[in-house]
Formats: structure tokens, C-alpha cells, sequence
């Protein structure tokens, strides 16, 4: 990649970006956006150009900061930008998680709900393919059905399912608003696979 500033301005990796989408940016041209600018001594192709000329996109994104800071033209701000997109980009992949089954669903819910120091469920949303759409954080009550409904048909989902952490056994309340959920949840189409009370090593599923 020539300098930045002596190519044409549709060349250049914003307006590329602009006019043709994200497809269209090589590997070089995505990094240039995210640095934003070089150094007067390491120009902002160069500096790309050394990075990707020893390291795949995937090698940097494992990078910390103090190994991204020992490249020349790379200082914090540049290093917290590169880290910031990474973490981004680890957290939404979230989404694209495959629940194969309730061990599955388990997997996901296991390590949110452990961590949380009062009664807390937690609404999957997942798709026609088993895909992981999102999981969303419902309060430390039944969330309202209307609102699960909403949240679902936004977001495309095909399959539902609630869970809880706290005590294994359900109560009758919880039995009856599930019949009510799974009722809501025929009427527009989406399976309800149910309620899962999360354990530290066990789950169980009504």
C-alpha cells in the first residue's frame, strides 16, 4: 500500500471502506483504519506493512500490550485500540455459539450465572440453526412474557430458554408462567425449550 496520502481519494481505506464496504479492504487497509495514523518517523503503511509482513491478523489479535507497544510506531494509544477491537470482537463471537442440545445451553449459562450474587435469569435467544443470537439478563424475578416475546421477534429467534441459578427444585409459580411462555411462544412460532435451574456442576430442566 502506497502512502495513504498520495493515493486517490476512492483508494484510500475510509473512503473504500465508505463506497465499497468492508469486503472490499485488504487486510492492510482494515489495520490503517483501526491505527488511524503513523508516526513522523514509521508512516501509517509502513507501520501496517511491518506488522502484517511478520504476523497474521490472527497472531496480533493475541498480542498484549506490552508486545504490541514494542513495535516501533506502536504506542499505548494505538496498542488500546488494537486490544479494545479484540475483546470486541471475542465477545460478540459469543453469538455465534452452536446449542446443539441443553448440555449445550448449559455450557453458556454456567459461567454467567455463577458468578451472579442473587437469584438472576437469563433469556437465550437462539436460532432456527441452533445458532446463539444473544442472551439478554431478565432480573432476579419471572421476566415479563410480553418482553420475551419482544426480544425474541427482534432478534429472529426460533428457539427460547430461561434459566436460573439458585435452588434445583421449581415452584408452581414457575411451572405455571413457563406453560404461559410456552403458550406466548406458540402463538408467533418460537419453541420454548423451557426453564433450567444452572448448578455449579449440574443443570435441571422443567
Amino acid at each position: 500500500m502506497e502512502k495513504i496520502k498520495n493515493l486517490p481519494l476512492m483508494e484510500r481505506p475510509r473512503e473504500k471502506l465508505q463506497h465499497q464496504g468492508l469486503k472490499a479492504l485488504s487486510d492492510e487497509e482494515l489495520l490503517a483504519i483501526l491505527l488511524g495514523s503513523g508516526t513522523p518517523k514509521v508512516p501509517l503503511n509502513q507501520l501496517c506493512a511491518n506488522l502484517l509482513g511478520n504476523y497474521r491478523m490472527a497472531d496480533i489479535a493475541e498480542m498484549d500490550m506490552k508486545t504490541l507497544c514494542g513495535f516501533k510506531g506502536i504506542g499505548p494509544a494505538k496498542a488500546t485500540i488494537l486490544l479494545a477491537v479484540t475483546e470486541f470482537c471475542r465477545r460478540t463471537q459469543l453469538s455465534r455459539q452452536r446449542l446443539k442440545d441443553e448440555q449445550a445451553c448449559y455450557d453458556v449459562l454456567r459461567p454467567i450465572l455463577n458468578e451472579a450474587g442473587q437469584l438472576q435469569y437469563i433469556l437465550l435467544l437462539i436460532s432456527s440453526g441452533r445458532e446463539l443470537l444473544a442472551f439478554c439478563e431478565a432480573g432476579s424475578v419471572l421476566p415479563d412474557i410480553g418482553w420475551i416475546m419482544k426480544l425474541a421477534c427482534k432478534a429472529g429467534a426460533a428457539h427460547i430458554l430461561l434459566g436460573r441459578n439458585g435452588w434445583p427444585a421449581f415452584s408452581n409459580t414457575e411451572s405455571r408462567y413457563l406453560s404461559e411462555l410456552q403458550a406466548a411462544s406458540v402463538a408467533l412460532g418460537i419453541i420454548c425449550e423451557g426453564l433450567m435451574a444452572v448448578g455449579p456442576e449440574r443443570f435441571k430442566m422443567i
